[in-house]
């Protein structure tokens, strides 16, 4: 018998298989059976749903994504952009080893105090130096003198300098290290040709500069509202 040869791409060499399509019944399963909320995170998380922003808050599948990537890498240096409430930060600061340090940057003190009142219940605000500040001069004040000394950076933020975010995110982290992105899929706009504002427009560009940015590895995981994870590649 002839061995069973797996059939050729079809002529526009679309994958055969692809993501399943997560409905809100399959969502519920996903987090009914992989999600495992730390009791901090779900308090935040309820606290934050009481603010109109509460959207711009990270999925708690996503939030457990990130602490799981922080434990595997075991980073000593980390910095984020974008805290918002505090989630992302709360999720990496409890996940990362005791002698790590986070840097963190939120532009509203409001949003920031809430983030801080977490992590110090958490036990680990004495870990986590904050900017209270627009991210890009804080960036560049630390490209300054801590080039390429950043283990694992995660942008969260505006999408008007998501660009600059990323260039300068990439000079900051050593080779080898992750740089995760969220938003990357926008409400799922990016791949709508109606959607033409500037954001959807921002994202799609970022997208297509990572994918042929050929310093870095990268996977867009179509988890929560789409997350980029990309490894800097270290020159041989």
């Amino acid at each position: 018998m002839l061995p069973n040869f797996p059939k050729p791409l079809p002529e526009d060499d679309k994958p055969v298989n692809r993501t399943v399509n997560v409905d809100d019944r399959l969502y519920q399963y996903l987090v009914d059976v992989s999600v495992r909320e730390d009791d901090l995170l779900k308090a935040l998380r309820r606290e934050t749903a009481q603010y109109h922003m509460a959207r711009m808050q990270l999925s708690p599948e996503v939030g457990q994504l990130l602490a799981l990537l922080v434990k595997l890498q075991a980073p000593k240096k980390l910095l984020e952009i974008g805290v918002f409430t505090g989630y992302s930060t709360l999720s990496m600061a409890m996940a990362m080893p005791k002698e790590a340090k986070l840097v963190a940057i939120e532009k509203k003190q409001m949003w920031l105090d809430i983030a801080t009142r977490y992590l110090d219940q958490a036990g680990v605000m004495d870990r986590v130096t904050t900017y209270c500040d627009k991210a890009l001069p804080v960036m560049e004040s630390l490209l300054e003198e801590q080039s390429e000394t950043f283990d694992f950076v995660f942008i969260d933020a505006d999408k008007q300098n998501l660009l600059s975010y990323y260039q300068l995110a990439k000079q900051l982290l050593r080779p080898g290290g992750c740089l995760l992105i969220d938003n990357t899929l926008w409400w799922g706009n990016v791949a709508d040709e109606a959607f033409t504002d500037k954001d959807t427009r921002i994202v799609r560009e970022l997208n297509k500069t990572i994918h042929a940015d050929k310093d870095v590895e990268l996977s867009l995981i179509p988890i929560g509202d789409g997350l980029t994870v990309v490894r800097k590649i270290p020159k041989a």
